[in-house]
């Protein structure tokens, strides 16, 4: 008895602590949206005072929480030539977290949400001018609020992330991406070390918590993988995913030069780009809940033995022809290798699928998972070097080997006509039926 009671105590406390953090974290994200969305600050407009006061702001929430700041006030500073031909100044207001894994702290989880907005007009009404703000309290004060509400949780667990992990905030959104622009064509050196990048821009108009989604660009299978991953974490929410854009932002900045990324987001709405978009019709609720699936899924990116694949925009590296060892992505090869004339799709349909066998100790104990299989199409479309890139469980890793590694052969990748050795990844998912 003494036993469960200490048990139930214990569990009870455990659920104050998380009530109060929970508290705590709306609060600052209705402060942070407050400020940011603040008449004072006249629409934030890229190259005027109010963007700069947004990035000031931006700047103390970091040092407050210990975040270290990449670059000293202004920031990263940049200049806009305007279409009447003045020149404006901006800023990217950057933040860093460093890993502590020697090994990787110099690859990057990037998370970041443009602080800029419309600023002001001018409507006559009734004959007389009046003076319209665009607070862009969804868009985008509602993304950097959760940005900061993330960084401030990263900070405090530091010590559980390999990778290191940027918070940046993007100035001159509005203008033409200019901030994200200037960051991974000038700016930022070790653009390349950058594994993935998650882009917040209106997350606040959620109706519920089944609102909110996840746009990939393009597919890929291991950050899908990742997504859903976290998704089944308890309590978490489960964004809607999809592998393709929905609104030029950020983010296609940076899928532009290879490198993965998600776009969270709650959709457009018809107070976009108004000066109807003010902070009370915020749901800051899911915000919170975003905010707890944004710090999971960094935490589990960050953490990865091997950084997440380059997608297909990335350079192609030069083709050695002498060297018959080589291995390729599939992106780097001018003809991929197929299996049964499909795709990946193809195989995991007609073949892993088909002939994947549930361990029965994993049925009988419930787990389940998805594990993530990296292997090699030999240039006789043999299948070879069958290995696990991401763990489920020992049980259900090791049939998905077992049935990758029967596999029958593949039509070996092509570049310049010849085949080649090519690297494939592959998520397997084993689900019990409720």
């Amino acid at each position: 008895m003494i036993k469960k009671a200490l048990i139930t105590i214990a569990l009870l406390t455990v659920c104050y602590a998380g009530l109060f953090s929970q508290t705590e974290s709306l609060l600052r994200l209705r402060r942070d949206v407050a400020v940011l969305a603040a008449d004072s600050l006249m629409g934030r407009e890229a190259g005027t005072p109010g963007e700069k006061k947004a990035a000031r702001y931006i700047e103390r929430e970091f040092t407050k929480a210990g975040v270290t700041l990449l670059y000293p006030s202004p920031g990263q500073d940049f200049s806009i030539i305007a279409a009447e031909g003045d020149t404006l100044k901006s800023a990217n207001i950057i933040g860093v977290v460093e890993g502590w894994d020697p090994k990787l702290r110099d690859q990057y989880i990037l998370i970041g949400a443009h602080y800029d907005h419309l600023g002001t007009t001018v409507l006559s009404i009734n004959g007389r001018d009046s003076l319209m703000i665009f607070a862009g309290a969804d868009d985008n004060a509602s993304g950097v609020a959760v940005m900061l509400e993330v960084a401030r949780v990263v900070k405090e667990s530091s010590m559980e992330f390999r990778r290191s992990v940027l918070f940046v905030a993007f100035g001159a959104e509005e203008r033409g991406m200019t901030g994200s622009w200037y960051f991974v064509n000038r700016a930022f050196a070790p653009i390349d070390e950058v594994s993935l990048m998650i882009n917040l821009d209106m997350v606040g108009r959620a109706s519920d918590r089944q609102s909110v989604s996840a746009y990939t660009v393009l597919p890929h299978a291991q950050l899908v993988t990742l997504l859903k991953d976290v998704a089944d974490m308890p309590l978490m929410i489960s964004p809607k995913i999809h592998t393709a854009d929905y609104f030029p932002s950020d983010h296609r900045i940076f899928a532009s030069s290879g490198i993965p990324v998600v776009l969270f987001t709650t959709l457009l709405h018809r107070d976009y780009h108004s000066v109807r978009d003010t902070p009370e019709k915020l749901n800051y609720s899911v915000m919170e809940d975003l905010s707890h699936y944004v710090y999971n899924l960094v935490k589990v990116a960050s953490n990865t033995d091997k950084p997440l694949e380059k997608t297909v925009f990335a350079d192609k590296k030069e083709v050695i022809e002498d060297d018959p060892e080589a291995v390729y992505s599939q992106i780097e090869t001018d003809k991929r290798a197929t299996f049964d004339k499909g795709d990946e799709k193809t195989f995991l349909t007609k073949w892993v699928y088909h002939y994947l066998k549930y361990p029965a100790e994993a049925i009988a104990e419930g787990i389940q998972g998805r594990v993530i299989v990296d292997f090699i199409i030999e240039k006789s479309g043999e299948v070879s070097n069958v290995t696990i890139n991401k763990s489920a469980d020992p049980l259900l890793d090791k049939e998905a080997l077992r049935v990758i590694s029967v596999s029958p052969k593949w039509k070996a990748a092509l570049i310049n006509g010849k085949p080649v050795r090519s690297k494939i990844s592959l998520p397997v998912e084993f689900r019990l039926k409720r």
